[in-house]
Parts: structure tokens; C-alpha cells; sequence
């Protein structure tokens, strides 16, 4: 790139100089300006200088340059940081670290998708739904991932949750030492259990791992886990061998979740009673089939009696308004109405003028063995998120100043149905496995040694 800017000299004045002035030799005083000298030419003349120098010992030199040498490793290009350069890919982050999170992780996600199932009760579309520990944080993946990081990221995601949760403190430790989980990281980790005797076929079949573009499934995530003490276990559903087909993951599912309760038999029982939304301080579940892996943040019961599932998918990064609200809180939400509630307000209260509009204005709220290797693939999904469109107008509607925080307007549906996994897609698939953290002790020496071959629960 032919810009003077690019370079700083040691030697100048420790203000830049201005566009007018010169950019001088500091060995012979040549004005590269006036040669129209490129970056690589003017480091190429220095070092016509340094080997000069160098063979100056020799005897008297011919050379015009005779300033003293300089030591070479003064003479570096100065860099300087651009107005809109992207941050540092594979940087890690978790609810209580202080700095912001970065681009591809959204904490507040939980408490938003809470607010949004409970104004999706209010208007008879969802019965019931049951969450996860809410500092849970969406992680997606980034441009040099984006084709094989779901694995990856999946095992963030888990490793968010599990430093930030309190019933188990001493996993923080064990997952941010003697290096803290991150894409590259794990692979180092994988490759440092296999040295010591875990998951030897999947050394075998990895062969090498550090700095490649490599697959990872859920088994990878065990041997990972089990390695540094954090009790994971393995569950296979093999759908094709039950009668009841993906209900038998559903209950599962929803068994997992859902609180105690000594009398529960089904899954009406288990619900009846409880409150129409909840979340609980359940780890998040890593769900592998296929073609992909998401993690499970929950469930949710239909108005029509089905059990959609509720995933953060880390190829499916949520819509900025989402993000920024989610980060915002929850109580920075406007919630849209849906637009026959807006139809019938507009007709029950009509408005000749603008001076009427906080007649219109919006509540707020207050409110397997799967194999372990597989491609990453698009899913079929098509949702619509409602954008931050004309925000200003938001704010007027839902009488916010310019001096309060800033709202942002969301639909109830959109969001819910951007996490939302129903029973049609789940049933494309015969075979799958979920990662599950029973949160118990950590795993001594001893009880690493046993589980160093992978091992899973054929639950059907």
C-alpha cells in the first residue's frame, strides 16, 4: 500500500508530521516524497544501508550512505489500530467477565425468551415452558469457523454456563486452567486428553486436531470435559427402535427440566400446578444428530398439546434489535402487539389526530452412537424476525424521551419462534445424542482413569 502514514520512523518528532512535510532518510537525508518511493522501496533502501554496514569492516566502502548503522530491529513499520477494524476472533467470554461481550455472544437471551413466552400465554399460543439457568449466552460462529464450528461452539456455550452457575464454584477452576476454553483452546485440550489415553478412537480417527478445520460431535465434548474433571454423560436415542418414535426424546427432554416433584407420572403432571413460564438452574443440554448440533435451552408446550423444543443454534446468530435488547434487559422491551389486536384498537379507538396517538401506544412489559464426525449443514428454517425499523417512532408511540433508555421493539412471536424447534423437523432424524451435565462432585484421578474409553446411555 503506497501511504506515508503507514510508517513512523524512529528518530522523528514524537508528534506525526503533516501531510506537507517530507518523509526524509533518517540515514542519508533522501526525500522519498519526491522519489515517490513505495513501502517496500524505502524498506529495501535501508537495507541497501544495513548491508553496507556490514561490510564496511572489510575495508573503505564506495557507498554514498556514511551516517552509522543503526541496529536493524529499530527500524519496524509502525502500525496503528483502524477506525473499524473487527476484534480478534475466538475470544471467549462468560456472564461475569466485566468487558462487553463480543460480536457473537449475547448473554440475556433467557430472560428476554421468558418475557416473550409469557405475552405468547397471555394470547393462548403457548400453555406452558420451561427454561434453563438464565445467564445462559448464545455463542455463534464466526467468518473462519462459520462451515465446521457448531461442535465448538456448542461446548462455549456449555462452558459459559457451567463458570457462571453457583452450584458447583469449583468447576470454574477446573474449565479456565491452565488455558480457558475457545475454539483453537479445545482443540489443544482434545489433543492433550488423547496423550493421556482418552477417546483413543477418536485419536485415531482425528489423528491431529490443533489448527485444523476439523469436525468435533458431542464425544469429543466428553472426552474434553472428563478430562478436566467436569461429570458430563452421554445419552443415545435411536428413534427407529422405539414405538413411540421422538416422543421418547421429548419426555426425556422435559423430564430433565422440569422441577421435582414426587408425584409427577407424566408430563401433565409434572406441569400442572407450576407457573406458565419458568426458568430453573438446568445446564443447558448439547444436542448432536447428523449434520449439526445445537444446544437445548428449554422446552415449551403448544397451545395444541405439542412439545417444541427451545435451542440456541450457534449458525443462527439472533437479529440485532434482539441482541441490543437482550443486553439492554428485558424491561427495555416494548412488545408489539399483533396486528388483529392493532386492527380492533384502531377501530374501538379511533383517532382524528396525532394529539390522540397514546391511545395507540403498545404495552410494555412489565413483566448417538451417532457418528461423532459430521458436516455442518444449512438447516431449513425460515424465520422473520421484526427489525428495528424507524426507531424514533418507536420511542414516540411508546412515550420514550431523550433522556430515558432506549426501547426497543420486539414481537412475542418472532422471538419465540427464532429459538423454537418443533416436532416435524425433530422427526427428519432416527438417531440422536444429548450431553448432560449431572452436576455433581468433580471427577477424581481415579474416576477420570474410568471413563477415558467413551461410553453413552442407549435410552432407546
Amino acid at each position: 500500500m503506497d501511504s506515508d502514514d503507514e510508517i513512523e520512523i524512529i528518530g522523528e518528532s514524537s508528534s506525526r508530521p503533516s501531510c506537507a512535510d517530507p518523509t526524509l532518510c533518517q540515514l542519508c537525508d533522501m526525500n522519498f516524497d519526491s522519489e515517490n518511493f513505495s513501502e517496500l522501496q524505502r524498506h529495501q533502501h535501508y537495507e541497501a544501508h544495513f548491508n553496507s554496514s556490514s561490510n564496511s569492516k572489510q575495508g573503505p566502502s564506495s557507498n554514498k550512505y556514511q551516517k552509522p548503522a543503526i541496529p536493524k530491529d529499530l527500524f519496524k513499520p509502525y502500525s496503528f489500530q483502524l477506525p473499524l477494524r473487527k476484534k480478534s476472533a475466538d475470544e471467549f467470554w462468560y456472564p461475569t467477565l466485566s468487558r462487553p461481550p463480543p460480536d457473537n455472544c449475547c448473554p440475556g437471551l433467557i430472560p428476554l425468551l421468558k418475557h416473550a413466552l409469557k405475552k405468547s400465554h397471555t394470547k393462548g399460543n403457548t400453555r406452558r415452558a420451561v427454561l434453563c439457568y438464565e445467564s445462559a449466552t448464545h455463542i455463534c460462529v464466526e467468518a473462519f469457523d462459520r462451515r465446521w464450528g457448531c461442535g465448538y461452539r456448542n461446548f462455549l456455550m456449555a462452558c459459559a454456563t457451567l463458570m457462571d452457575q453457583q452450584i458447583q464454584s469449583i468447576y470454574f477452576a477446573l474449565l479456565d486452567d491452565p488455558f480457558p476454553p475457545g475454539v483453537r483452546n479445545l482443540q489443544r485440550w482434545i489433543e492433550a486428553a488423547w496423550k493421556e489415553g482418552y477417546d483413543r478412537e477418536g485419536a485415531k480417527d482425528l489423528r491431529n486436531l490443533v489448527d485444523t478445520n476439523k469436525w468435533i460431535g458431542t464425544a469429543e465434548l466428553y472426552t474434553a470435559f472428563t478430562f478436566r474433571g467436569i461429570p458430563s454423560q452421554l445419552v443415545d436415542f435411536d428413534l427407529s427402535k422405539s414405538e413411540k418414535g421422538i416422543q421418547v426424546m421429548i419426555d426425556w427432554i422435559v423430564q430433565y427440566f422440569s422441577p421435582p416433584n414426587p408425584k409427577q407420572d407424566t408430563v401433565t403432571d409434572v406441569l400442572r400446578g407450576a407457573s406458565p413460564v419458568i426458568a430453573t438452574d438446568k445446564m443447558p443440554l448439547v444436542l448432536q444428530f447428523n449434520g449439526h448440533s445445537q444446544t437445548i435451552i428449554g422446552y415449551e408446550i403448544s397451545k395444541n398439546g405439542d412439545t417444541n423444543l427451545l435451542v440456541f443454534d450457534p449458525s443462527r446468530p439472533p437479529r440485532l434489535s434482539m441482541r441490543r435488547a437482550a443486553i439492554a434487559g428485558a424491561s427495555s422491551v416494548v412488545w408489539e402487539q399483533s396486528r388483529t389486536n392493532q386492527v380492533l384498537q384502531s377501530v374501538m379507538h379511533p383517532t382524528s389526530n396525532g394529539r390522540s396517538s397514546k391511545l395507540k401506544r403498545p404495552s410494555s412489559s412489565s413483566d448417538m452412537q451417532q457418528h461423532k464426525r459430521t458436516k455442518s449443514s444449512e438447516l431449513d428454517d425460515e424465520i422473520v424476525i421484526v427489525e428495528d425499523s424507524d426507531t424514533a417512532k418507536n420511542n414516540q408511540r411508546s412515550g420514550v424521551s431523550l433522556g430515558q433508555t432506549q426501547s426497543w421493539t420486539l414481537d412475542p412471536s418472532n422471538v419465540v419462534n427464532h429459538f423454537r424447534l418443533g416436532m416435524s423437523k425433530l422427526r427428519r432424524k432416527q438417531n440422536y445424542q444429548i450431553l448432560y451435565f449431572p452436576m455433581t462432585d468433580p471427577w477424581s484421578i481415579e474416576e477420570r482413569d474410568k471413563r477415558k474409553v467413551v461410553t453413552s446411555i442407549s435410552y432407546c
